[in-house]
């Protein structure tokens, strides 16, 4: 549905080089990386808020730099800080909406208000951060889009709450047509719905692996310094050196069958590949 085909944009201290990734009909896309690590400026490239310096987006096989104004609205996003008018109502919302998008449908999004529990009468400024949260997520539901962006959707939300928006999320993506993509520093919360995860760090895709093969295949290990000398190079991906030993990243299939290990997590991956070394 959406194709990044080696973004480039450079800044006075950072620089987004040769990004590439897809994000196929059908799927939830989960995108992490440290701070600074070009999240942002990926999201920020699809909207069109930021200008690359190279590469292209491809929206539905058209660019997106090209794209009717129709079309860029089968694309909703929901970033961190929301972006609605807080001095509206939710009914005030709905009737301002209907005359941007031009297939606004009012009836869902007052069912998504009462699915949500979100008064329509209720200023937005008097709304908890999780409402603001859910109110933001009715509106990017309500005018027929095909590709959902959500840049940190669930962060400082407690689980409850954050439960919920991950099932909204889910229930988006099982009809026919849609995808989406999440940035989160929750890593929990997209292994628990995405299908592919993209790891960009410093600016470069560092993997873009399908989930559940990611979690499968790699596994952390605790050696000693003679163990980690004998274990074969090609199975250690990163190592972190501690007081007692040494932690290893490693490729569940290469390591020794006898050696105990800890099903690996998405933080620990990203642990790794941004504090670890490579083993000389």
């Amino acid at each position: 549905m959406l194709s990044i085909k080696g973004l480039n944009k450079h800044y006075t201290n950072f620089e987004m080089d040769g990004v590439s990734f897809d994000i196929p009909e059908g799927t939830v896309v989960g995108l992490i990386g440290e701070n600074g690590a070009g999240k942002s400026t990926v999201i920020k490239s699809i909207l069109g808020a930021v200008h690359p310096d190279g590469g292209q987006i491809i929206f539905d096989g058209k660019p997106i730099d090209r794209l009717s104004k129709a079309e860029k609205q089968k694309i909703s996003f929901v970033l961190d800080d929301m972006g609605l008018p807080l001095e509206l109502s939710m009914s005030m919302l709905d009737k301002v909406l209907s005359n941007v998008f031009e297939k606004w449908d009012s009836a869902k999004f007052r069912q998504l208000l009462q699915q949500f529990g979100l008064p329509e009468k209720k200023l937005l400024k008097e709304f908890s951060r999780g409402m603001k949260m859910k109110a933001a997520i009715a509106v990017a539901l309500s005018y027929d889009s095909q590709l959902l962006i959500l840049d940190e959707p669930t962060s400082g939300l407690d689980p409850v709450i954050r439960d919920e928006i991950l099932e909204m999320i889910y229930d988006y993506n099982r009809h026919e047509g849609h995808a989406a993509l999440i940035s989160s520093h929750i890593t929990t919360d997209l292994e628990k719905i995405c299908d592919y995860i993209v790891y960009l760090h410093n600016g470069r895709v560092v993997f873009n692996e399908e989930k559940d093969e990611l979690l499968a295949k790699y596994a952390v290990y605790s050696v000693d310094k003679i163990q980690l000398e004998e274990l074969d190079k090609t199975a250690v991906v990163k190592i972190l050196r501690r007081e007692y030993g040494v932690d290893v990243l490693a490729i569940k299939q290469k390591m020794p069958s006898d050696f105990d290990f800890k099903p690996v997590s998405l933080d620990d991956i990203m642990l790794f590949y941004s504090k670890g070394e490579n083993l000389c």
